[in-house]
This record gives structure tokens, C-alpha cells and sequence, in this order.
């Protein structure tokens, strides 16, 4: 479940972001450079970024990781964001939902933030990992992904007075099908893509600030809270998450390890796999029905000639015609010759005749409807002209 951020996680963060034992220098451009290593009984390493800000300070920047509104002008990757409520003046729990590069599928996270500002020429630290709530499920149309760690420490640049240090680290797991090796690639490339948007927004924010409505910084100033009050009851732990911030002592890691492997394999029984007989039973109930409806539909036009007059003649030239058939078929079983081309003349010849005898009955059976219909029209004529004579002779009799 939740957990309220104290002392020792923001000194963890900070041995985080200072020490590079274990981690490889991936880039190194300009004022910036980006560091990752491998996390045991993980695919997905985790990533480092230091980089420096002349021209801004660290509260601005610490108040443009915070304001909510803000963020929906400067980042382009957010579809949405809610904060649900407060645990405390320092910890909130918040919804994030951002797109992805087609044909990959939006995330989302359920976010539990915990900040700390050391006053003036001090550093402001901004700690945040994933945590359930019970009225956030997985959403449908998203991946509900993981933050095991991020965190941001910002200090004041010693040698100019107006700019900051930022240190950033990370270890995320976005879900889904996505492979470990393609992540990998791919995080310390979009790493300084992120410092640039962030400078960008941080240089514009003051500006913007002065246009908004209010001036509220509910962050640094507790009594400007709007947010409800939440209990940490309300995150109730379902994923047991691998990797937290490293302790001062780590050598208990190893023998950890283990245990915490084998603990998600306990809760997850094989039982209740039964999708590949229910495929079995289905197809074995509907197969035999569809060939029973197949065996029942009429496959000649026989049973259409019921309806229409003169229908045993009808039968009697299509069973006569049955039996030549047959007769010639018999004869073409036979072998004529050495060779088997006879044989297969004779086949195609029958096949032809076959479709011919075809044509001929439904032939028959169209000049029988044009017979019946002809009958028809002449029993109703015989029968208007009977009326015709019946009312005349009334009104003749009427008359003398």
C-alpha cells in the first residue's frame, strides 16, 4: 500500500542520483548526460539524467514539475490528469494518462507523489511511484503501466545565481508486449527530449503564471489546498513491486532476491485454464447440428414443383432421365481400352450430359410453372366471364 515519503527516502534519492557505481555513461552532449543500469530481477533498466539550467532557477522548475495546470499546455504526451486527493501537506496521490507512437496502445498510471524543499539555497526533491486505488482500475483502452521510481533533485548552481542543477532518475515497466531490449534503446534517447521540453516550459512559465486567474501554489503554501483528503486505506496494494530505493546497507540484496521471485510465482495457480475444452466441446456440439441442417436442405428443384399443376408428369420424365444417367455412368466405369484417356473423356463427357440433364429439368419445370400460370389466368377468366353472364341475365330477367 502507500506509504508516506520520510527523511530516508529523499536521502536514499539523493545517494540514487550522486553515485555512479553500476551505471554506463549512454550519452554525453552539451550540459547533459544520461546514464542507465541493469536492475536485478528486471528487464528494463533504469535511467539517470544530469543536466544543468543557466538560465533558470530551481523553483520555477520545481513549480512547473508541480502546477497541474500548467502541464496541460507544455506537455504534449498527456491525454489526461486528475488528482484524486491529499494523504498529507507533502504526499498526493494523482491520475496520469499518456499516448504512445501508434500502433501502441495509451498508458496511464495511478501515481502517489511526495515532495520536500529545504528552503533557500538548499535543494527541493520530488519523489513519485505507482500505487493502486480502489476507485482507479485499469481503464479499458489502456495499459496500465509501472513507475517503480522517479525522482527529481534540483539545486542551486553555485557559479551562477540565476541557474539550476537537475538530476532526474527513473525505473518504469510500461506493460503490455512492448520488448525489454526495444525499451531500453529507446529510454535514453527520449531522455534529453524531456530536459528540452522542461527548459522550454520552465522559461515560459513565469509568464504564464501572471495571466492565470489565480496565483495559487498549493505545493508551497498548505492552507491553499483544495484537494480532498484521502486515506491511504484507499491504496490498497494488489502488484508487489521488485525494486525500491536502495538502502544505506545493501547487503541483505542478494539473499531478497530470490524471495521476491518466488513470491509472485505463489499467488499465481495454473488452474483455470480450461479455454481448450471449451473449444472442443463447442465445436463438437454445432458441427454434427450444421450437418444435419445440411443433410435437410432441398438439393434439387423437385420439391418446388408441388406447388404447380401436372407434377407427376414432372416426376416421371426426371426419373427416366435419373435412370439413363445412371445407366451411362455404369458404362462409363468400364474400361475401354489399355490407356486411361478414354476413361477420362468419358468422365467429362458425362459431366457435360450431367449438366445438360440439369438444364433440361429446370426447363421442364419453368414450362410447367408457365402451364400452371397459363391455367390460372384462364380458370379466372372463365370465371369473370361466367359472373359477367350470371349478372346480365338478372338484370334481363329484372327487365320483362
Amino acid at each position: 500500500m502507500a506509504r508516506i515519503a520520510d527523511d530516508s527516502d529523499f536521502e536514499a534519492l539523493k545517494r540514487l542520483v550522486d553515485n555512479h557505481d553500476g551505471w554506463t555513461l549512454e550519452l554525453s552532449k552539451s550540459d547533459t548526460e544520461v546514464y542507465t543500469r541493469p536492475v536485478p530481477g528486471c528487464n528494463f533498466n533504469m535511467v539517470k539524467i544530469h543536466t544543468e539550467f543557466a538560465d533558470v532557477t530551481a523553483d520555477i522548475v520545481f513549480d512547473v514539475l508541480h502546477d497541474p495546470d500548467y502541464r496541460k499546455v507544455w506537455d504534449s504526451h498527456m491525454l489526461a490528469s486528475e488528482e484524486i486527493g491529499i494523504l498529507n501537506v507533502n504526499n498526493d496521490v494523482g491520475y496520469y494518462a499518456m499516448s504512445c507512437p501508434p500502433p501502441l496502445k495509451p498508458r496511464d498510471f495511478v501515481l502517489q507523489r511526495s515532495w520536500l524543499d529545504t528552503g533557500p539555497q538548499g535543494e527541493q526533491m520530488l519523489l513519485s511511484r505507482s500505487v493502486p486505488h480502489k476507485n482507479y482500475p485499469p481503464k479499458k483502452g489502456y495499459v496500465r503501466a509501472m513507475s517503480y521510481i522517479t525522482g527529481f533533485v534540483l539545486r542551486t548552481n553555485e557559479n551562477s545565481k540565476t541557474g539550476c542543477i537537475l538530476k532526474y532518475v527513473a525505473h518504469c515497466d510500461p506493460q503490455g508486449t512492448l520488448p525489454p531490449w526495444l525499451v531500453n534503446k529507446v529510454t535514453h534517447t527520449l531522455g534529453p527530449r524531456m530536459v528540452k521540453d522542461l527548459k522550454k516550459a520552465a522559461l515560459g512559465y513565469p509568464g504564464w503564471k501572471l495571466t492565470q486567474p489565480h496565483l495559487r501554489k498549493p505545493w508551497r503554501f498548505p492552507e491553499e489546498i483544495r484537494c480532498p483528503r484521502i486515506s491511504i486505506d484507499d491504496c490498497l496494494d494488489t502488484v508487489t513491486v521488485p525494486l525500491a530505493l536502495p538502502p544505506a546497507a545493501t547487503v541483505s540484496s542478494p539473499k531478497s532476491a530470490p524471495s521476491q521471485q518466488q513470491s509472485p510465482s505463489t499467488p499465481q495457480p495454473p488452474a483455470q485454464r480450461k479455454l481448450p475444452q471449451l473449444k472442443t466441446q463447442t465445436n463438437g456440439r454445432v458441427l454434427p447440428i450444421l450437418h444435419k441442417k445440411a443433410q435437410s436442405t432441398p438439393s434439387s428443384p423437385v420439391v418446388e414443383e408441388a406447388k404447380f399443376p401436372k407434377r407427376d408428369d414432372l416426376k416421371e420424365l426426371l426419373e427416366e432421365k435419373r435412370k439413363d444417367e445412371k445407366k451411362k455412368q455404369k458404362d462409363a466405369k468400364e474400361p475401354k481400352g489399355k490407356d486411361g484417356k478414354e476413361g477420362l473423356k468419358s468422365s467429362k463427357e458425362l459431366e457435360k450430359e450431367a449438366k445438360a440433364a440439369a438444364k433440361e429439368s429446370k426447363k421442364l419445370s419453368k414450362a410447367a410453372a408457365k402451364e400452371a400460370a397459363a391455367a390460372e389466368s384462364a380458370l379466372a377468366k372463365k370465371e369473370k366471364k361466367e359472373k359477367g353472364l350470371t349478372k346480365r341475365r338478372s338484370l334481363l330477367n329484372l327487365k320483362f
